[in-house]
């Protein structure tokens, strides 16, 4: 498989419901990327990609860089990392990875406004 960390960060942006030629699906598919790549060794890629997309939200330094790159306030910035988890969640639902779900989901939810 080609860039299967593109592939799942693709998916997770998608169903996040950012349309994937947007500016700000590049910005959030290149964060989950670089973020899959750290720290993450001995995981399955999918769950390298998955595991940021569930904490990302609450990374400053993710809000931050995302504010920036996207000339966007740091509370929009917030607003569309916090739709990452739920999607996480339900890519790893539709591909079967069912640990992956009962262990994100078994928290509660990632963050309500």
């Amino acid at each position: 498989m080609i860039f299967p960390r593109r592939r799942w960060a693709t998916r997770i942006i998608e169903k996040a419901g950012f349309p994937i030629r947007s500016r700000e699906a590049t910005v959030l598919i290149d964060l989950l990327i670089w973020a899959s790549k750290r720290n993450q060794q001995g995981l399955p890629i999918a769950e390298q990609v998955l595991i940021p997309a569930l904490r990302m939200v609450y990374n400053q330094s993710a809000i931050v860089k995302v504010a920036e790159e996207l000339a966007v306030s740091s509370i929009a910035a917030e607003n569309a990392l916090d739709k990452l988890p739920q999607a996480a969640i339900a890519v790893a639902a539709e591909h079967g990875l069912n640990e992956f779900v009962e262990l994100a989901t078994r928290q509660g939810p990632p963050k309500s406004n």
